[in-house]
Order: C-alpha cells, then structure tokens, then sequence
C-alpha cells in the first residue's frame, strides 16, 4: 500500500529498516516445514486462497534482514 512509501519517505525510514519493521503489504503469512508446504498451499487454494511462496527461513548471517529487491520506494 502507498503509505508505506510514505512512511519510509516522510519518517527517513531505510528500506532495510522497513522490510524489518513491518510486513510491507505481504498480508498474512505462514511458516510451514519445507517437506510440507506444498501440502499446505494445495489445501488453502482448494480453500480460495492465493498462495505466493515468499522466501524461507536460513540462519541469520551479519544483517538480519537480506532483501534482494525493491519495496518500490
């Protein structure tokens, strides 16, 4: 949403900053084991739900957010 651009531009806010701040209009978001997340994609889109896989869970290296890509700001 557009008031994410103007949060980051109004308050000076890094886009690192943001992507480990808030959600960034993700929406919900589930953690599910890796063996299993087909599984679980094919129940919620049975259910109606759009199902976009945005990443997985690595331990944390020198920064704890690693975002290759722009949140469009």
């Amino acid at each position: 949403p557009p008031v994410f651009s103007w949060l980051a531009k109004t308050g000076g806010v890094a886009p690192e900053e943001m992507m480990r701040t808030f959600n960034c209009g993700i929406g919900m978001t589930l953690a599910v084991a890796s063996g299993q997340a087909a599984q679980v994609a094919a129940v919620l889109q049975e259910a109606g739900e759009t199902v976009t896989p945005i990443g997985r869970i690595v331990p944390r290296r020198d920064a704890g957010v690693i975002y290759r890509g722009s949140i469009g700001l």
